[in-house]
């Protein structure tokens, strides 16, 4: 878009706001202070690794009291009894509960009262007069379209790092189209092209003015089916995920089931059937490709946006949805095919998934529903996925506890897909378990729990090393997903520390400390004051110095076996890809303690702090001064240990 029409520039996307400027103004991003280096360093779309920026160490002392005497132990006893009960409560609406939930993506409506009546969209980005009058063809103004290099930046950007996970443009067809007949190219499809390839380009605000385009002649396009209408909401969906009006997650439900019921209009949900018969469609090669993208995509969507709302009426049968890594489509060129063969591993993972949420809306009424033969039969899903991976897509995880080596942010977020599959189908049969001893059967499903949680944090920490926030935000949902997941991990973090058993405690501060980091780093980049209020709370509730990177209080949890904490390295070190060699015991007390990310820093200001009344009531803070110097006091009987005051 040319620049005389670029007004209200937006700096990249994951430029640090201030916590508390722009509350009220939902889409912006607030420019850093040209002298300001930005936390997030530069976050255009890059395959060269950036050199790690070490912080400067910063040690918390909690002030010197009085060890306890007896009565300040049995004090202490009833607190962790307390702070395990009440500690959920924290979270509020972030607390994701075994059914994968999120009550703060739900909006459910309360009561039968009529929601109040909506306040005004903020004014969209400016744009000039558009002759859109009675009879007029909508198309885009001559003097708005880019120049041809700029144009084919936005198609690289889109080709390079979003098609992988909306591939439903043919990239030879689209590049022939465009150089020969570029008019022939639905407009609204240009559009949304350029919507989302610009927000994740060096200027977002490109981006938003293509959304705002796209936004006002969408409404012309819903007059009839179309492919190519598909093909632009499916991208627009995409875009909008750094833009979210109020209602955001409600409003990509609608979208999604709009174009589910436009695909079935055109019978492409009947498609593969043709080939799955053995015949050939009678679709153009780069046609029969598109349609199977495109009902592929919507299994994919339809999971990722309805199941965290508990949604149950999905529209794409499973069954009618190709997940062969080589599709038999005529004339598919190498680029095509990698991009199946990669893309058919996400559809079989949200497939997974959709069985898993299946199988709950069924059973969901019983009472002990995550002990229920049809969920606990599902349980080699996952490891299948794994498994059944080509070794050039398998991750694999050092021993010492660093982030991975990852092919590419693609494969590292469907990683991170599969590895949320694999909580949200062990973590109900954590609960399940009733009884909570030593060697009992829950601890299997704990142990695959917590080790994707783990993998999780390692996964996210690799792609923000190696390609920058972006590289969270072009997976499909953006960087909600990222902070879902994390939502998701947190509460097993925390089930971690209170744990007796050191094969879950040892180095559990150490990666709820991590994926703390990571979380801040994405509130930053999600433009929702609610969503960040919460998130601040919720750091507020755990962190040692809100003014700093996050650091879990020494004191948390009062009864964690896994006290007296013993302080990280200096944060100061280099990163280095491998550790020496150290034995078994302190190598696990040892997890990967160094904190290689360069997180912002916490919210706060320096005169604001913790309301202790409120953490009191939680059980966060005790009434009076607690020790931090280690205490001989059995804390924990591992025999009594129950989780489900924590995560229920």
């Amino acid at each position: 878009m040319p620049r005389n029409f670029r007004e209200g520039d937006q700096p990249a996307v994951g430029s640090v706001p201030s916590y508390n400027d722009g509350m009220g103004t939902f889409p912006q991003f607030i420019h850093s202070p040209p002298d300001q280096q930005s936390f997030y360093g530069d976050l255009r779309p890059s395959h060269i690794t950036p050199p790690h920026q070490p912080y400067q160490s910063q040690m918390f002392t909690a002030p010197q009291t009085q060890p306890l005497g007896p009565s300040g132990s049995s004090l202490l006893v009833e607190n962790e009894q307390s702070t395990a009960e009440n500690l959920s409560e924290v979270l509020g609406e972030l607390k994701i509960d075994e059914t994968g939930i999120a009550p703060y993506i739900r909006q459910q409506r309360k009561g039968r009262t009529e929601p109040e009546i909506p306040v005004q969209d903020e004014a969209e980005e400016s744009l000039p007069p558009l002759s859109t009058g009675a009879g007029s063809t909508i198309r885009i103004p001559p003097e708005l379209m880019p120049e041809d290099d700029e144009a084919m930046h936005f198609f690289r950007i889109y080709f390079d790092d979003i098609h992988p996970y909306v591939p439903v443009i043919h990239r030879s067809s689209f590049y022939y189209q465009w150089q020969s007949d570029r008019h022939s190219i639905s407009p609204l499809l240009l559009e949304a092209l350029f919507a989302s390839a610009g927000r994740v380009s060096d200027d977002p605000a490109q981006g938003a003015q293509w959304l705002a385009m796209a936004n006002r002649h969408q409404s012309s396009f819903m007059d009839v089916p179309r492919l190519s209408t598909i093909q632009a909401l499916l991208l627009l969906l995409k875009a909008r995920e750094s833009l979210p009006k109020k209602g955001y997650f409600y409003r990509s439900w609608q979208t999604v089931k709009t174009i589910v019921s436009m695909a079935k209009d055109l019978d492409i949900h009947e498609h593969y059937s043709t080939h799955a018969e053995g015949r050939l469609c009678d679709l153009s090669p780069a046609e029969c490709l598109v349609q199977t993208r495109v009902w592929q995509s919507l299994l994919v969507v339809e999971v990722m946006v309805g199941a965290p709302q508990g949604r149950s009426d999905f529209g794409v049968d499973p069954e009618t949805v190709d997940m062969r890594p080589v599709l038999d489509s005529k004339g598919l060129d190498q680029f095509e095919f990698g991009r199946s063969r990669q893309f058919v591993h996400f559809v079989r993972n949200a497939r997974n998934i959709r069985t898993i949420a299946d199988i709950y809306h069924r059973i969901k009424k019983q009472k002990d529903w995550g002990a229920d033969p049809k969920l606990v039969d599902k349980n080699p899903l996952f490891a299948d996925w794994l498994h059944n991976m080509p070794p050039d897509l398998q991750i694999h995880y050092p021993p010492d506890g660093s982030p991975p080596w990852i092919p590419s942010h693609f494969m590292a977020n469907v990683h991170s897909h599969c590895h949320l599959g694999i909580i949200l189908l062990h973590r109900p049969q954590i609960l399940a378990s009733k009884s909570f001893a030593a060697g009992g059967g829950w601890k299997v499903h704990m142990a695959l729990c917590y080790s994707s949680a783990k993998a999780l944090c390692r996964l996210q920490e690799s792609i923000i090393r190696q390609y920058g926030l972006l590289g969270l935000l072009y997976m499909q949902r953006g960087v909600s997903f990222a902070i879902y997941c994390i939502l998701t991990c947190t509460m097993l973090h925390l089930v971690a520390i209170t744990s007796p058993d050191p094969q879950f405690n040892a180095d559990a501060r150490d990666y709820f400390t991590r994926h703390m980091r990571v979380l801040e780093k994405c509130s930053s980049a999600w433009p929702m004051p609610e969503m960040q209020a919460q998130i601040d709370a919720l750091r507020l509730a755990f962190s040692a110095d809100v003014s700093r990177p996050f650091e879990l209080k020494p004191t948390f949890p009062y009864g964690s076996p896994s006290e007296p904490h013993q302080s990280s390295p200096p944060l100061d070190t280099q990163y280095q890809p491998q550790f020496p060699q150290v034995p078994g015991t302190a190598q696990s007390q040892l997890g990967y303690s160094m904190h290689p990310m360069t997180p912002p820093l916490s919210t706060g200001t320096e005169d604001s702090k913790p309301d202790h009344s409120q953490l009191q009531a939680f059980g966060m803070v005790p009434a009076q001064p607690v020790s931090s110097q280690p205490m001989d006091v059995p804390l924990v009987d591992e025999n009594s240990w129950d989780p489900t005051r924590i995560i229920k």
